[in-house]
C-alpha cells in the first residue's frame, strides 16, 4: 500500500526538468524501488545533470539506462559526470537496502 508520499517513479514527459530521490533534500527511505521514465520528442536526446548525489556506496544505487554503456550503474558520494541518452528516452531506477539513509540525488535532464 502507498500513499502519495511514498511513491515514487513515473513518465516524465516535456523539454526540462528535474528528478530528485523520494524525501529530497532528506534522507531516502530503505527499501525504496523508483523508476522513472524520462520521454523526449522522437529524435532528441536527453542529457541528466547532476547537482546533489549521496548514496551508500555498493548497497543503495542509481542504475541509468538508455544510454552509452546500456546500463550505468551509479552510488557512492561522487556527483556523477553527465549522462546522455543515445535514443530519446532514459529510464532511472533508484534502489536502496534496508539500513543506512543518505540525502540521495537530484538530477536536472534536458531533452
Amino acid at each position: 500500500f502507498l500513499t502519495a508520499e511514498d511513491a515514487c517513479g513515473g513518465t516524465m514527459r516535456g523539454s526540462s526538468g528535474i528528478i530528485s530521490s523520494p524525501n529530497f533534500p532528506n534522507e531516502y527511505h530503505n527499501n525504496a524501488d523508483c523508476t522513472w521514465t524520462i520521454v523526449a520528442e522522437p529524435g532528441d536526446t536527453i542529457s541528466l545533470i547532476f547537482t546533489d548525489f549521496q548514496m551508500e556506496e555498493k548497497y543503495d544505487y542509481l542504475e541509468v539506462e538508455g544510454s552509452e554503456p546500456p546500463t550505468i550503474w551509479l552510488s557512492g558520494m561522487n556527483i556523477p559526470p553527465p549522462v546522455i541518452s543515445n535514443k530519446n528516452w532514459l529510464r532511472l531506477h533508484f534502489v536502496t537496502d534496508s539500513n543506512h539513509r543518505y540525502r540521495g540525488f537530484s538530477t536536472h535532464y534536458q531533452g
